[in-house]
């Protein structure tokens, strides 16, 4: 990771490329700035970090601390370095937010020591060769990526550097997801996967982010967004590899049994709808299908990047989308979908979230970060269904040819 954010913005000093003329989707709803969706993490976050309990802070707390806590077993994993990479998280949205923080600079001091402290922690508790040493320092990579990112303008002309593999690895970077992946593949264990395999992992966890966000970022012309970069690169619509690599990824991931790399992508999917201001759950409730007639044809291995990272050969039908065809072991996907199911039917916490609309399951997935103080599973059962199941809507966000019907106002392009 060492040379990514420095390459990747010494890179912009340099004459970049113009977006090709591709069309984008820019229907969506409107970007909030900081709102409170509900209360139930400034817990976690005043742990650490003392705030008064306001409207605002809730905000934060689900935003900026609550990035990390919501996509990490807290339970499994080492309850200082849980409060540390958060802290991290926290630290990084000073420079990312920092045109609309309000309040948020009077906790950046508390904030920074918290780091130090965790700096301090991993070295001093943590082995040297451990791997709470390399999360630690893939959360410090994604503070340097982040504050580095500073130095260039929002929401101006878009344009690209030239390297696709680099911005791809800074990308799981500067999100901090490839710091997230490894936390979630230290919580399963035994580690499965080397770092191409770890990269593979986040890059399709970001994707469920991206997807969401990327009618947003299109109006702020931002061009760190897993589709938009590689369309750039490959001056086609790049929904379909896209999906392809995500569907690759995850088949993987369940014959191997690396039930980590579906929760990390989960969690940050529905962390995505919970967020009251992306309104995800507005967008993936109010969009049309695309009509096959306005689809311009693709080859789903036509990035040559995208598919060095995949973990899977090329499928014989690129064209087949649904993750248990791609498979090889059925018996353990239909394993994992029925265990989602019958969970859902009996726990009071999730129930009827496998037939509820998005707006719906808002609910059902703050309940499940209340339990996760204690109990990790109704949000693993969330994030597994959600990745199992057909993600048609997701990919529709995505789609220039999906058209959003749901309510819209004017909001402005540096709330990306």
């Amino acid at each position: 990771m060492r040379e990514i954010p420095l390459q990747e913005n010494l890179a912009k000093t340099q004459p970049l490329k113009d977006f090709p003329d591709l069309p984008l989707a820019v229907d969506a709803p409107r970007r909030h700035g900081f709102v409170a969706r509900g209360t139930s993490l400034l817990q976690a976050m005043t742990e650490v970090i003392p705030v008064p309990d306001t409207p605002f802070w809730h905000a934060v707390a689900e935003q900026t601390y609550g990035y990390a806590w919501c996509l990490i077993d807290n339970n499994q994993l080492c309850r200082d370095c849980v409060h540390g990479s958060c802290s991290v998280s926290l630290f990084d949205s000073f420079a990312d937010y920092y045109h609309f923080a309000e309040q948020m600079p009077e906790t950046l001091d508390i904030t920074a020591q918290r780091v130090v402290e965790y700096i301090n922690h991993v070295h001093r508790d943590h082995t040297a060769d451990g791997q709470e040493r390399k999360i630690m320092d893939a959360w410090l990579a994604s503070t340097q990526a982040i504050y580095a990112d500073v130095l260039h303008p929002k929401a101006e002309q878009l344009r690209l550097p030239d390297d696709e593999l680099r911005t791809i690895r800074y990308r799981v970077i500067n999100a901090a997801i490839r710091a997230l992946t490894l936390q979630a593949r230290h919580e399963q264990g035994p580690l499965i996967g080397d770092d191409n395999t770890v990269d593979a992992v986040a890059l399709a966890a970001v994707v469920t982010h991206d997807a969401c966000d990327r009618r947003h970022d299109n109006v702020a012309n931002e061009y760190y967004n897993v589709l938009t970069f590689t369309a750039a690169h490959t001056g086609v619509e790049s929904v379909d590899q896209v999906r392809r690599f995500c569907t690759d990824v995850w088949a993987w991931a369940i014959d191997h049994g690396a039930d980590w790399a579906l929760h990390i992508a989960g969690r940050l999917l529905i962390w995505q709808v919970y967020m009251a201001r992306y309104q995800a759950d507005v967008l993936l409730d109010h969009l049309t299908a695309p009509h096959p007639r306005d689809r311009a044809e693709v080859n789903p291995y036509g990035d040559s990047v995208l598919n060095s990272l995949n973990p899977l050969p090329p499928s014989p039908t690129p064209d087949d989308f649904d993750l248990r065809s791609r498979c090889q072991d059925k018996a353990r996907y239909d394993q994992k979908l029925h265990a989602c199911l019958t969970h859902f039917q009996h726990c009071p916490g999730c129930r009827g979230y496998d037939t509820a609309t998005w707006q719906q399951r808002v609910p059902l997935i703050e309940a499940a970060y209340h339990a996760k103080y204690t109990d990790s599973c109704c949000l693993n059962t969330i994030s597994t269904y959600s990745i199992l199941t057909p993600l048609d809507h997701l990919w529709w966000a995505a789609d220039p040819t999906a058209r959003y019907t749901g309510p819209a106002g004017e909001w402005s392009p540096l709330l990306c």
